[in-house]
């Protein structure tokens, strides 16, 4: 494994917790506004979504399974619903995988594995619910497939547009981000 110093060490542990309070924030305030599709009430567009994709890109991917761990912990914690724990983080630690594998063939865009995290993170919860409360619930799933394509591409372009803002201030030794923006 890769050494760091001191001072790099630092720098992640303090963009990953600002990020985890930020997320956790997006999140909280999220939660609060009332569902964009009524028939769906859990349908929501992510935006906290947002932090999590900055910090895998701007801080590093294990910092990023750090804070989305605790991420949605502290968000079913804050919400008082535990139970949201077994749809919110299997689908939410499979996409994030997939993001990575799919960042790592650097042909793919900020707003790309968003937008493959989107969909991803619905097909998972649809058949996490599939599991607990029956197939009735697939119904659901080619408009979840849409929204959550449509919540990536929300939340990828304005990622995006942040990360390229802030990557030489988060991290001075990221010359570029290492992902294809163009």
């Amino acid at each position: 494994m890769k050494k760091i110093d001191r001072k790099t060490a630092i720098r992640k542990l303090t963009f990953s917790a600002l990020f985890l309070a930020l997320a956790l924030i997006v999140s909280v305030l999220e939660n609060m506004l009332p569902p964009l599709i009524p028939i769906m009430p859990y349908a929501k567009i992510g935006l906290s979504n947002i932090i999590l994709l900055m910090c895998f890109l701007l801080v590093g991917i294990w910092e990023g399974y750090i804070v989305l761990v605790i991420k949605c912990v502290l968000a079913s914690v804050f919400a008082a619903n535990m139970g949201s724990l077994m749809w919110s983080l299997p689908a939410a630690l499979v996409a994030y995988s997939i993001m990575v594998g799919l960042y790592y063939c650097k042909i793919f865009s900020t707003t790309a594995l968003s937008i493959a995290g989107g969909v991803i993170h619905n097909v998972v919860q649809m058949l996490v619910a599939w599991i607990i409360v029956g197939k009735g619930v697939l119904t659901f799933l080619p408009y979840m497939i849409i929204a959550g394509a449509l919540a990536g591409l929300v939340t990828g372009i304005i990622c995006h547009f942040i990360v390229e803002t802030l990557k030489e201030k988060v991290n001075p030794n990221l010359k570029e981000v290492k992902e294809k923006h163009e």
